[in-house]
């Protein structure tokens, strides 16, 4: 098993069933994956075991881990789903569950993927009308990957010199990096100590805060820009209001290379 495939979860069971199907026509079949459900309460987890059936056909170990809804808490279900998941897999691809991926998705992180690798890559935002509009079916065919415009490449584009330039010149907050599609060698996941979990507000949260702390490893990690070359398909919803700035105070602090609060603890 090449890769482990970490999908966040939370109360949208319209996205993930899209989402979900797009793993199922992935170009390799050689990883796991498991979704990190942060409590949902609208059938989520009803799916997970219907779909459960249509991966062991794959040939994909499939799972999901979930926990008491109790505000935001990702951090801590994602090192829960680490945990869990099978120890093998030497990359961990992370993604949302709002997100569907291209069919080269898994294959084109596991390609790149080094000792000590730390992937970024980008997302193509959907309008609410191109997200309501897109069918199981449309996935199933894999007529979404067509649904990126000039404006949504030129962002990525852009991203991409940043993440390549920034890493370079070693400048702050780069390379860029989204939680909905990222990687990381499995042994550098584990030297951090995996997501601080302090972190329990979205924005300024696990994502950057992992980035920090890698970039802060020695020997440094080995940075790969999958800007435009392997971006997710981003569902539209309503953005959450409020909260942004609750992990500000403690992500400004000198947090440790190893987090305190993270896979053990």
């Amino acid at each position: 098993m090449r890769a482990l495939v970490v999908v966040a979860a939370y109360n949208q069971l319209p996205h993930l069933r899209r989402a979900l199907r797009g793993y199922l026509r992935q170009t390799t079949n050689d990883f796991a994956l498991i979704v990190a459900d942060d409590g949902s309460r609208d059938g989520s987890l009803e799916y997970l075991d219907e779909i459960a059936s249509a991966f062991a056909t794959k040939g994909i170990p499939f799972q999901y881990v979930t926990q008491g809804d109790e505000g935001f808490r990702k951090t801590r279900i994602l090192n829960e789903a680490i945990r869990q998941a099978p120890k093998d897999a030497p990359l961990i691809i992370f993604s949302d569950g709002d997100c569907v991926p291209p069919a080269h998705f898994v294959e084109r992180h596991v390609g790149v993927h080094e000792p000590l690798s730390l992937h970024v890559a980008g997302a193509v935002r959907l309008s609410q009308e191109q997200s309501e509009a897109l069918t199981e079916y449309d996935i199933d065919s894999g007529a979404y990957e067509h649904l990126d415009d000039p404006e949504s490449r030129r962002k990525m584009r852009k991203k991409a010199r940043q993440s390549k330039w920034g890493t370079r010149v070693r400048r702050r907050n780069r390379p860029k990096i989204l939680g909905l599609n990222m990687a990381i060698d499995r042994a550098l996941f584990e030297a951090l100590n995996g997501f601080d979990e302090r972190f329990q507000s979205w924005g300024i949260g696990e994502d950057t805060d992992l980035r920090d702390r890698a970039m802060r490893h020695r020997p440094r990690p080995r940075v790969k820009v999958l800007y435009t070359l392997n971006d997710v398909f981003h569902l539209w919803h309503p953005v959450t209001k409020g909260r942004r700035s609750e992990g500000k105070p403690y992500y400004e602090t000198k947090r440790p290379v190893r987090c305190e609060m993270g896979l053990v603890q």
